[in-house]
């Protein structure tokens, strides 16, 4: 069962939340107009705060993965 509108501005910023469509994911910013939500496996995305269905997940965010060391530049 999803949460109202006004239940969503209830959520924070970092909330693990799941998504019908996108699965889960973390909310990287909300307010009363936008909710902006980082999903694990489908990218950013953001909704209309009054539309967007979510449930809150305690599964835990997955590790990032590594980052790349930029290539050192060789002297031409």
């Amino acid at each position: 069962m999803g949460t109202t509108a006004k239940d969503t501005v209830s959520f924070r910023p970092k909330s693990r939340i799941d998504h019908a469509v996108y699965g889960l994911g973390t909310i990287v910013d909300v307010n009363e107009r936008h909710t902006t939500i980082a999903f694990d496996a489908a990218g950013t995305r953001k909704f209309i705060t009054t539309m967007v269905k979510l449930v809150g997940s305690d599964t835990p965010e997955p590790p990032k993965p590594p980052r790349r060391k930029a290539k050192a530049s060789r002297p031409v």
